[in-house]
This record gives structure tokens, sequence and C-alpha cells, in this order.
């Protein structure tokens, strides 16, 4: 195998698919990547225990062949190679001779047979999504996924298409996102849970990408193709919980409160927090809003804002990251907060736009 390939077309799909491909395994063909090279072109193909991503890339192929090289490894020489390099790959026996300008990298490999691919695939139905659209639907719900929940459908994120819309859902058992966008397809009632490091990595692939993003599906698997990059995921077989039956109708109650001067009271009294007590104390009366920490050390903060409200007292407690998660993912310059009494479930969402809800579960502190 012998084939010559720029560096600046290499490295950002050799990035994509050493993302996904373990730096330490009891099995050190896990750690591996698998490279093709036939006629013109040259495949990267990454295998984790949930996902595969396989990526294409011109080349000049002077002598066809396959072979598989430690990823990590891999990854490290071609980033640090001059950026207008030409970076000559020759495989001598089991060696992978890698060569630019004056530097030379002889990489141990292992033979393409011991590489644990997957079976081939087989998808029953296809739509097609604007990547700008998908990825904001991932961004507005995938921070409250959970993280190594026993609940494993929980470790996830919720795809459900409806007549109307495509609704993404995450939830970790405390809080609740909700996005929607129009569903572009023809495909209705069907529920798919995709692991958390598929949405992370789907999301990192295509954030500053344009055009449509082919998605494949099966009952097993979700298929993304955009450009020259595929990447197949497992499914979370599992059944959703009924997401629907806990969003909260919106109430009479409503708060409308300025998102920056929240955030930034917010955070000033985060500084008084600890990982064992993240509640904030939430106090609202007719156009105020007063927030309040204490800790174990008997420090304390107050502060006061002015809101939208008018109304009876209300009392409660939130964890003060939940809350800043939200606004970090909502653009409009003012929230509105729904929120029934001291001991309900808050609703929270964009004050002109209701495309995306979040519930937050009440802390008692």
């Amino acid at each position: 195998m012998k084939f010559t390939v720029k560096k600046a077309q290499l490295l950002p799909l050799l990035t994509r698919v050493n993302n996904i491909i373990e730096k330490k395994s009891t099995q050190k063909i896990r750690t591996h990547i698998l490279i093709n090279a036939t006629q013109g072109q040259l495949e990267l193909v990454g295998f984790d225990h949930e996902m595969k991503i396989s990526a294409t890339v011109e080349a000049n192929v002077e002598v066809s062949g396959s072979t598989t090289v430690t990823s990590h490894k891999l990854f490290d020489v071609i980033r640090l190679l001059d950026n207008e390099a030409d970076i000559i790959f020759t495989l001598d026996a089991n060696i992978l001779n890698i060569v630019s300008d004056h530097s030379q990298f002889h990489l141990a490999t292992i033979a393409v047979d011991e590489y644990p691919l997957p079976d081939a695939y087989h998808f029953d139905e296809q739509l097609q999504i604007p990547a700008p659209m998908l990825v904001a639907l991932f961004y507005r719900v995938k921070f409250s996924m959970a993280v190594n929940d026993v609940r494993h459908y929980l470790n996830g994120l919720l795809l459900h298409f409806t007549e109307e819309n495509l609704i993404a859902v995450s939830t970790d058992g405390h809080r609740l996102s909700i996005a929607e966008a129009y569903n572009p397809s023809d495909i209705v009632d069907k529920k798919v849970i995709l692991p958390r490091k598929t949405v992370q990595e789907v999301s990192l692939w295509l954030d500053d990408k344009d055009g449509a993003v082919t998605i494949n599906l099966s009952a097993t698997h979700i298929q993304f193709v955009h450009g020259a990059v595929e990447m197949t995921s497992t499914l979370i077989n599992a059944d959703y919980p009924a997401y629907e039956t806990v969003i909260p109708e919106v109430t009479e109650t409503l708060m409308i409160i300025p998102k920056e001067p929240l955030k930034q009271a917010l955070n000033r009294a985060k500084i008084l927090t600890s990982e064992y007590g993240m509640g904030v104390s939430l106090m609202f009366s007719s156009w105020q809003l007063n927030l309040s920490t204490k800790n174990m050390d008997n420090e304390s903060t107050e502060e006061s804002l002015d809101i939208n409200y008018e109304g009876n007292n209300i009392k409660t407690a939130f964890n003060i990251n939940y809350l800043l998660n939200i606004i970090d993912v909502i653009d409009n310059e003012n929230l509105t907060f729904s929120l029934q009494d001291s001991h309900s479930s808050c609703l929270i969402y964009d004050a002109d736009k209701k495309n995306a809800r979040y519930i937050v579960m009440p802390m008692n502190i």
C-alpha cells in the first residue's frame, strides 16, 4: 500500500473518526483506525461498541491496500506536521511508514482481518433534514440527558416523529427539555432513542455545516450522512417515559424575567453554593424576584431583580445549574416562568416562542 495525501484534506476527517475510537482497551485492535486505499480515494473507518464512522478523502494512490494503526498516535503525528504538507504513507510488512518533508514515522499495524467491523446495516426509512435544524434541536435539549443512569434510556435523547413535528426530548428525572421543529419527512408515530455519545458526536460534526443531512433508520440503528462522512449508531432499545404527561399546563401565573440580569444574579449566587447544595431560593412577588442562597458555613447572599409579574407571593427553590443551563440555550432577551405554586414544577420557555420548553422540579432547601 502506498499513497500521498495533503494534511489539509486528511486532518479534518481523521479528527472526526478519531473522536469515537477508544484510547485504551483490553483489546488493542479497538484502539486502531482502519485505512483503506483504493484508486484515487482513501477511506478511514472507526468503530466502538455504539458507533461506526467512515470518511473518505481524495488521495494519490499508487498501490492499493488496507491496514489498521493506533488511531490516536496517527492523529498526533498528522496534526503536528506542517499545515501545507504532502504526506506519503507506505505499508512495509507490518509497519506503516509516514514521511513528510524531513519527518519520518514508523507505526506498528495489526492485520485488517482482526478489525471488529459490524455486520452490514439494513435501513427501512430515510429522511433529509437541514443540518442547522438538526444541530439546533440537539443543542436545545442535550444538556439534560442523564449521565450513567441505571435507567439506560435516560442516557440519551428521544426523537419523536409526529404528523407535523420532529420533537427532541431529554430528561434526567429532575428536569425535562423539549424542542420542536417541522417534520421534513413522511415518517410519523415513530420514536427512537439516540445514545448520549451519538448526540454529542453528531453535534460536534455538524455544528458548522450547511446543506441537508440524510438520516437512515432501522429498528436498531440510525445513520447520518453528510458530505464525505457517514456516522452509524445503535439505538437504545427501550420505551422512553411518556414525557407528554409531565408537561404542566401554562398557568395564569406567568413571570416575565430579563434573561441577562437573571443569569448574572444566578452566577453571583452560585459562588456560595457547593456541589452538595446547588439550590437557590426564589421569592416571586409583584414586580420583583428575590434570589438567595445559604451554605453549610452559614454564608449567604441575597439579590433582587425587577420582573414583569403581578400576583401572590410564591417562594420556591431550584437547582441553580439547571436554571443556568436553560438560560444558555434560549436566545430571547426574556424568559417566561409558569408556576402554579411553591411545590409545583416550573415550566420555562422563550417569552416570544414556544418551540422549546423546559420543566424543572423544585428542591427542598
